[in-house]
């Protein structure tokens, strides 16, 4: 039995189907309407199961996790894969786009693991497991073709938007015991007018998120492993930016993230 918690109310082979569609979704570009259960009431245990089998079926290696606190009938919870995750300043999308969708974020990288255990983690526990914060930017896609069309749990079950995870260089002066509830963002790029956001933290308190997914993990046998990351929502909500120029992001007092984003046309 896999280490998440297995749903009684749908056949397991149910689960596995739509997660085979999803890894098909991932692998050929070829969006879904709905998964083939959509006939179904999925809950959000059955989400979250199917979305487990779609990284075990890909063979994907998990190398980080985004989250925000729980919102009623809601979890927040995805991981982002290792190959996913791009240290330098390209990115190469999957498909050929004039446009893509990017959230800036502080990431947390674990220097310490989080084992899944009996009892709770604590903020402290979080704080001493932080060992450093990078400025990134959330690569947003759905394999759905309408997003909006299907349900939340359908949602979950995709990973809730993600498609990978820019990571830049270390933010300067921010540690696991300062992290800001407000920080501007700054996006420029040639030819447009910057763009800029009196970011606010979505949960307020960048360390709760990551206290819930320790404990909502560990409950389901999940460790948080020594150099994962883990990113807790956007400072300015979902921007929309050019491929094929390059992009600067100023994050405050923080540091600057450049990235170039290119399409498979190059």
């Amino acid at each position: 039995m896999d280490k998440f918690s297995q749903s009684a109310d749908a056949p397991e082979s149910i689960l596995l189907q739509a997660a085979a569609h999803l890894v098909n979704a991932r692998q050929t570009g070829n969006k879904l309407d709905a998964l083939p259960c959509n006939e179904m009431s999925l809950s959000l245990e059955q989400g979250f199961e199917i979305q487990q089998h779609v990284g075990v079926l890909a063979g994907k290696k998990v190398g980080g996790w985004k989250c925000a606190l729980p919102k009623p009938g809601k979890w927040i919870v995805a991981p982002i894969y290792t190959d996913s995750i791009v240290s330098c300043d390209q990115y190469s999308l999957g498909s050929a786009t004039s446009k893509v969708r990017i959230e800036p974020e502080l990431a947390c990288v674990l220097g310490a693991g989080l084992p899944a255990r009996a009892a709770p983690y604590t903020a402290d526990d979080i704080t001493r497991s932080i060992s450093q914060v990078h400025l990134a930017l959330e690569v947003i896609d759905s394999r759905y073709t309408d997003p909006q069309k299907v349900t939340f749990e359908q949602l979950l079950a995709d990973g809730l938007f993600n498609q990978g995870l820019v990571l830049g260089a270390r933010a300067v002066s921010l540690t696991s015991t300062n992290l800001p509830t407000h920080l501007d963002v700054t996006l420029s790029h040639p030819g447009g007018e910057p763009v800029s956001v009196a970011g606010t933290h979505p949960d307020h308190d960048p360390v709760a998120p990551i206290v819930w997914l320790a404990n909502f993990l560990s409950a389901r046998g999940i460790d948080l492993q020594a150099g994962q990351v883990v990113i807790t929502g956007s400072y300015a909500g979902v921007l929309e930016v050019p491929t094929h120029q390059p992009l600067d992001i100023q994050f405050g007092e923080a540091g600057s993230l450049s990235v170039f984003f290119s399409t498979l046309e190059e």
